[in-house]
């Protein structure tokens, strides 16, 4: 059988029967060049070859010395269904590192546009926030979000996914748009919402419209950091009582902020009335109403263009016909 022939009826095969280790190391390179993600399990010698070509050689712990040197992953317990364990882990994790970098990124795009537009045309003499607003916000509000999206546990369906493709890189066209769409999104908004806060701008004394800006952006980070944890599941999915018990806090140390008088002398900041709060509070609400607004569109349009193949019918082909 030429290889023109076997890629023809590799969709249609699933078992081979007395394959030596070149049939086997054929095998994978055939697959591979066909665009294929290639996982091969063994435990003898003659399996090393395969296992060290394929993009994933997993080896058994009972096996020999050789094939453990030649694979990528171990399976000590020798069960296959450890596989599906170590996947779903690992999109789990992947999914979280995309998520702090998705975060992080938004964020230092929004205060990044903020100071810049606020220099160029002159805003408060160039002065967004102050010097201390930021670090405040780095250390005491942006903490506890990152602290929600590490712990947050796997979104349901997760195993549903198809395989992502493992030649684009995290920070890829796509993913730099989103961030900085998200950036955009919560410079806007703290800029507007500093604009059209009463009272008059100063650098250097506590004003409204300055601690507008800072609630605003305090506010939005938090409602930002329990959106953007999933992505393009929706952030207010359940499990979300522990995400909202962790985000309590930074909720509480952005009043305080404004109202105790110390922290008011060491940022800058100054008491806001009931309405002003309200205020703040209904710009904030704008991020995450946006944010799961565009995820909802994603998600739509994923699901009308190919479903998911559960890990059940990953793992047993033939199922995949009925």
């Amino acid at each position: 059988m030429t290889d023109d022939e076997l890629v023809r009826r590799l969709p249609r095969l699933h078992v081979f029967g007395r394959v030596t280790p070149a049939d086997k190391l054929r095998l994978a390179d055939v697959m591979q060049r066909g665009g294929a993600i290639v996982a091969m399990t063994g435990d003898a010698v003659n399996d090393a070859a395969a296992l060290k070509k394929a993009d994933i050689g997993v080896a058994m712990g009972s096996g020999s010395e050789v094939t453990k040197q030649a694979g990528k992953l171990i399976l000590t317990d020798d069960n296959f269904g450890t596989l599906i364990t170590a996947i779903r882990l690992g999109r789990s994790v992947y999914d979280r590192i995309l998520a702090y970098i998705r975060y992080q990124m938004s964020k230092l795009f929004s205060l990044v546009l903020l100071f810049l537009v606020a220099s160029i045309f002159d805003i408060n003499d160039g002065v967004a926030l102050s010097p201390l607003m930021v670090v405040f916000q780095h250390f005491f509000i942006t903490l506890f979000p990152v602290i929600v999206i590490m712990q947050d546990p796997s979104p349901p369906g997760l195993m549903d996914k198809p395989p992502r493709d493992p030649t684009q890189p995290i920070a890829n066209r796509k993913a730099f748009v989103q961030w900085f769409a998200y950036g955009v999104l919560q410079f806007a908004v703290t800029l507007a919402a500093m604009l059209l806060a009463p009272g008059s701008m100063s650098p250097t004394e506590p004003n409204v419209p300055m601690t507008t800006a800072f609630v605003v952006l305090s506010l939005g980070s938090i409602l930002a950091g329990l959106t953007m944890r999933r992505d393009p599941e929706s952030g207010l999915s359940p499990p979300i009582l522990g995400a909202l018990k962790i985000l309590s806090i930074p909720l509480v140390v952005t009043v305080l902020s404004v109202e105790l008088g110390f922290m008011q002398e060491l940022l800058q900041t100054t008491s806001l009335t009931g309405g002003q709060w309200l205020a703040c509070l209904g710009w904030s609400l704008i991020i995450p109403v946006v944010v799961e607004g565009e995820e909802a569109i994603r998600r739509r349009r994923r699901d009308a263009r190919a479903p998911g193949v559960a890990a059940r019918i990953a793992v047993a082909p033939r199922r995949a016909r009925t």
